[in-house]
């Protein structure tokens, strides 16, 4: 089975029900053959979009590391926004609602995510396999490589988790030129001191579902009609998705993850004190207690269309 989790582990399904014990370790998206019989992800309903997101597990017991992390973030050599068929990306921060520190079962899960947005797999692709990605990933070459090793080993616990997912359903807001993020050769251009950690320019809100077999085509229509339209009609919203992984399996069921990003928290507040209590899905088609997570985003990259 196929399922997504943005930024922790995919809820486990016990005869029928959701396990909320340990539900934070790992964010992954599944496929099942029912659901390929059914033509999600390869027939009646086409995805829009591909999203790549690479999840680390920034050391939170070592003062400092998470500015220092996103200080190698704000300094790579990158061209992303240059990039044929890029759409958006922002490197995330799992928060708590409440504004309260994370606790020791969040820590353990991934605490940082880097998200992209492309037009298909194919553009994808090209940048994966090409110059550009290996110039933002260590450069190429023995320092660049050596650097990065230094950097991630004072920082991070464990290596990167990558989590490859179709997007459905996808619904964005276009970007005045004024309101595009001041960038350099498809990166930004801002300063990180490495002690203060980068201001938030978004939020997002995403929700894992437990999707009953058989129902991810009905699935994909509740979660749009009632979760990313009804959003979409707030101010403050900039796009809305579904996630689902590309050919992962896994038998824990399967798992989709709706994600709503939005100008900041206060925006998605309004929505969720009005419209978001009720957006939500019906129990023959998702468990009826979705798992959610939020994030701040930093160094936000997209174009004028908007993800």
């Amino acid at each position: 089975m196929r399922g997504v989790t943005v930024g922790g582990k995919a809820p486990r399904v016990v005869e029928g029900r959701r396990q909320r014990r340990g539900v934070a370790r790992d964010t992954r998206v599944k496929v099942s053959s029912a659901e390929r019989a059914s033509g999600v992800g390869s027939g009646s309903t086409a995805a829009d979009r591909y999203v790549a997101m690479n999840r680390f597990r920034v050391q939170e017991r070592k003062e400092g590391a998470d500015a220092k992390f996103e200080k190698r973030w704000a300094e790579r050599p990158s061209r992303l926004a240059t990039m044929d068929g890029f759409r958006w990306f922002a490197l995330f921060r799992r928060v708590n609602r409440d504004g309260s520190p994370l606790d020791e079962e969040a820590h353990a899960d991934y605490n940082y995510t880097s998200m992209t947005l492309w037009e298909d797999k194919e553009t994808f692709k090209v940048w994966r396999e090409g110059d550009a990605f290996k110039e933002a990933h260590g450069g190429g070459n023995i320092k660049g490589i050596l650097d990065m090793l230094i950097s991630s080993a004072q920082t991070l616990k464990g290596k990167p988790k990558l989590l490859l997912a179709n997007a459905y359903k996808t619904s964005s807001v276009s970007v005045s030129e004024s309101d595009l993020p001041k960038m350099a050769g498809g990166w930004r251009e801002l300063v990180a001191d490495g002690v203060n950690l980068l201001e938030p320019e978004c939020f997002m809100a995403a929700n894992d579902f437990v999707v009953t077999s058989g129902q991810e085509e009905a699935f994909l229509e509740e979660a749009n009609a009632k979760i990313i339209e009804k959003a979409r009609t707030f101010p403050g919203f900039r796009f809305g998705t579904v996630l689902n992984a590309d050919n992962n399996s896994s038998e824990e069921g399967d798992v989709y993850a709706t994600a709503t990003v939005w100008d900041d928290q206060a925006s998605w507040e309004a929505f969720a004190g009005e419209d978001g209590a009720k957006a939500g899905v019906s129990k023959n088609v998702a468990a009826k207690d979705p798992f959610p997570r939020y994030f701040e985003g930093k160094l936000v990259l997209t174009t004028q269309k908007g993800a």
